[in-house]
């Protein structure tokens, strides 16, 4: 990235209202920014800032990753850790940090479309074309919920955004759960039952579906 081009973005207004429980809102500006170049085309990628899009091929190379170190080592994931905030990491945060945003890279690069404000558990929950059943069936939500390795959470998140066409999703949002499932993962659970990934994911879900559901009743 050009200094012209980090002037610009650094200028730019903030990108993310939305809420966050495990990343932070420069985080979470400089993941949408990255998502932007790597995924939208010049024509719509003018709407957002000046820069230019990345090359196709980044995104495809990092689409075909099976594992998040394979995805450590591409040009795309490169582009989002340089452009990542890490004042005062202790080496081991460094590391955590590093597992954490390379999983994230893997799982937002399948978006072509993403809606701000729009979580996914919401987006899972919505009815599927007039049929009273949720996108993504309570068993298959129950099984990701319960994920408990980092390959089980990737395979997992992949196959719930082809259930949704890969769209209908806030980025932020996305990779603010991928975190904080890390985060529970390396053994920071929050004190507060709310702010855990299950409560998040579950609310958001059963709140999508309660509403078609009490119509069909």
């Amino acid at each position: 990235m050009s200094e012209t081009e980090l002037a610009s973005e650094a200028e730019a207004p903030p990108l993310v209202p939305e809420r966050l429980y495990a990343t932070e809102p420069r985080e979470a500006d400089a993941l949408r920014r990255w998502w932007r170049r790597l995924t939208l085309s010049a024509e719509a990628l003018k709407d957002h800032t000046d820069a230019p899009p990345w090359p196709k091929g980044l995104r495809a190379t990092l689409r075909r990753c099976d594992t998040i170190e394979a995805a450590m080592l591409t040009e795309a994931f490169r582009h989002l850790w340089h452009s990542l905030p890490k004042d005062d990491l202790s080496e081991r945060q460094r590391d955590q940090h590093l597992q954490t945003w390379s999983c994230i890279a893997l799982v937002v690069a399948e978006l072509r479309e993403e809606m701000p404000k729009m979580p996914l558990g919401a987006s899972l929950g919505r009815q599927k074309r007039e049929t009273g059943k949720p996108c993504m069936s309570e068993l298959r939500f129950q099984q990701l919920m319960t994920s408990r390795t980092p390959e089980e959470l990737l395979q997992r998140l992949r196959r719930a955004l082809a259930l949704i066409d890969k769209r209908g999703v806030s980025v932020v949002h996305l990779a603010d759960n991928i975190a904080l499932w890390w985060r529970e993962y390396q053994g920071g659970i929050s004190p507060k039952p709310t702010q855990r990934l299950g409560f998040v994911w579950a609310n958001d879900y059963f709140g999508a579906t309660a509403g078609y559901r009490q119509d069909n009743q």
